[in-house]
């Protein structure tokens, strides 16, 4: 059986592009592999197992002798947060909001330049500009 790169290296807590790197790097993967979607086979995915157990191992006993137990509790700390991929946007409830009061805004007035009237006006309006552009630009 094999998996992912990317489930390997989220099972490992490491980025996929990491996990990618140090497979290349011991020979598990082919050189020439770009994508964590490419699968590693299991005798592999065993030898990083006990790679990554054998380090957690002496981390986890060495913790608790090195920090006593806290007399009170400590704060809360700030929730933690999904990691987002780079250039990622999300918009915050001001942004829907105002994107909203402009779309009724912009409604608003579409429906009132629909008008003949305000259609001639404001086709006139642009033939103006047109040739004060042409001419400030020919000066």
């Amino acid at each position: 059986m094999s998996i992912r790169i990317h489930e390997l290296a989220k099972k490992h807590n490491m980025e996929g592009r990491d996990m990618l790197a140090l497979l290349k790097e011991r020979g598990y993967v082919a050189a020439d592999t770009k994508s964590v979607s490419s699968t590693v086979s299991k005798i592999y995915i065993e030898e990083i197992d006990k790679e990554f157990a054998a380090k957690a191992a002496p981390v986890q006993a060495a913790a608790p002798a090195e920090h006593p137990a806290p007399a009170a509790p400590a704060p809360a700390a700030e929730p933690s947060r999904a990691r987002m991929p780079v250039g990622i946007f999300v918009k915050t409830a001001q942004d829907v909001a105002r994107e909203q009061a402009r779309r009724l805004l912009l409604g608003s007035y579409r429906s009132i330049w629909s008008s003949p009237e305000v259609a001639a006006t404001a086709a006139l309006s642009r033939d103006v500009t047109d040739i004060v552009a042409r001419t400030l630009a020919e000066s």
